[in-house]
């Protein structure tokens, strides 16, 4: 298994869209072809794959130098509870740490917050709702 960047229009992208759609937004009623992605490209995605198939993805937008936040991990449900979700965190983090970026934030589900902490990555503030659904701020600082 590689994590490796995916290129925003790609198919590579495509796929990564659709299990976005699948494992994010159906699940809660949404989706996410009713979304504007054009934002998307200038934002860096990222996803696991094993022999080219696409197992998990995360996207990060670049907020300074220093810091990102990370937005719409997935993975998909025959390779949940693998260890793939924690790999693709891993390289995100990994290749954004090479470029100097050492503070991560992101809007968690509260349904992954055990997961995200396992990672490192602490509760900052009060749980809030966000696409109908409770979340919470998480963050995580790299030495």
């Amino acid at each position: 298994m590689t994590c490796n960047e995916i290129l925003y229009g790609s198919e590579a992208y495509l796929a990564e869209c659709a299990l976005r759609h699948e494992v994010l937004h159906v699940p809660i009623g949404l989706s996410l072809h009713d979304e504007d992605l054009s934002k998307e490209r200038d934002q860096l995605h990222f996803g696991l794959f094993d022999e080219g198939a696409l197992l998990a993805c995360v996207i990060a937008v670049v907020i300074s130098p220093t810091e990102a936040k990370i937005r719409q991990m997935a993975v998909s449900p025959e390779h949940q509870g693998k260890g793939c979700g924690r790999r693709v965190i891993e390289g995100l983090e990994r290749h954004l740490a090479a470029g100097g970026v050492a503070h991560f934030s992101m809007h968690a589900r509260m349904s992954a917050v055990g997961f995200y902490g396992k990672l490192g990555y602490s509760r900052i503030g009060e749980e809030f709702s966000e696409v109908g659904i409770p979340h919470v701020r998480m963050e995580k600082r790299k030495a």
